[in-house]
């Protein structure tokens, strides 16, 4: 017996194949903004030694809060460090913890909703109420715990994020198995005599996979600043490591002397990189989304 998926599936492949991705991000001035800002970022990230030819970590005190100038761009800090060579570099740490902390948290949260999505009984309502238990701890808190514990390093960070964002990417998948578990085509399948794997990993995962992935920029974004928080408080990377949070915490305390230089474009760096996923987020939720989709005639042709 042939069985018949939705076309939901497949609609990212016709996407493709008609080039209308492409044209579906030429129509959106925001959407362009988010990939010319992370263009800016990997560019950051591959070519950040032609950028400068200042160390991120040098400390030089005699040239200790330099105001921005031909010499230094955007100034020097508390330490003397090139704040430019110091965000550049950082773009680099930040990403590199935050999107291996979505990744992480995406292939285990993903599985996890499958399962407890699928079956029925104790052990799914156990890992529920234990996701229920994660996302019931403020994050900052279980954060610093975690990472107090593990210790503070880059990979430390990673994973404590990863942790937390498990929880998220589970939910969102349960919800999505929850609703396609009885649909006729997983009933098809069972009636053809496929098995439980079969069903949840050919037929249910690449449909209850949308939301996840959708999922996936906004939380990178959200894991940046989660990193920035975490080292602006003391509980993530330490000196002289560059990172947008720890360097916005290192100039904090100049901001009430009029130095602000210091803070200012670290935290812009900030700003600006949770945006460009952000807004990658949004555009990617109106290309998954069918009803959007209908009603701009994207489906035709």
């Amino acid at each position: 017996m042939s069985v018949q998926l939705p076309h939901r599936q497949n609609s990212i492949f016709v996407l493709l194949h008609h080039s209308l991705l492409v044209r579906f991000f030429l129509r959106r001035p925001g959407a362009l903004i988010g990939l010319l800002l992370l263009f800016l970022q990997f560019t950051a990230i591959l070519f950040a030694a032609h950028l400068t030819t200042y160390s991120p970590t040098e400390a030089k005190p005699l040239e200790s809060l330099l105001p921005p100038s031909g010499a230094h761009w955007l100034g020097t800090d508390v330490y003397g460090m090139d704040i430019f060579a110091r965000i550049v570099y950082a773009t680099r740490i930040n990403l590199l913890i935050s999107i291996s902390a979505v990744i992480v948290g995406f292939i285990g949260g993903v599985p996890l909703g499958l399962f407890i999505g699928y079956y029925r009984g104790i052990i799914s309502t156990i890992l529920m109420r234990l996701l229920d238990f994660i996302q019931s701890f403020p994050v900052f808190v279980l954060g610093m715990a975690l990472v107090s514990v593990l210790g503070q390093n880059i990979y430390n960070v990673s994973f404590v994020l990863a942790i937390l964002f498990m929880p998220v990417f589970a939910r969102l998948t349960r919800a999505e198995v929850l609703s396609l578990r009885e649909r006729p085509f997983v009933s098809a399948a069972r009636c053809s005599g496929a098995s439980d794997s079969s069903i949840m990993f050919k037929h249910i995962l690449p449909n209850a996979v949308t939301s996840a992935l959708i999922q996936v920029s906004i939380s990178i974004g959200m894991a940046i600043l989660l990193t920035a928080g975490l080292s602006f408080i003391g509980a993530g990377v330490r000196m002289p490591t560059p990172e947008w949070g720890l360097m916005v915490s290192v100039g904090a305390q100049q901001m009430i002397l009029g130095v602000w230089w210091v803070s200012l474009f670290p935290g812009l760096a900030i700003v600006l990189s949770v945006l460009s996923f952000a807004l990658l987020g949004d555009a990617m939720r109106d290309l998954y989304d069918p009803t959007k989709r209908e009603h701009r005639g994207m489906n035709h042709g």
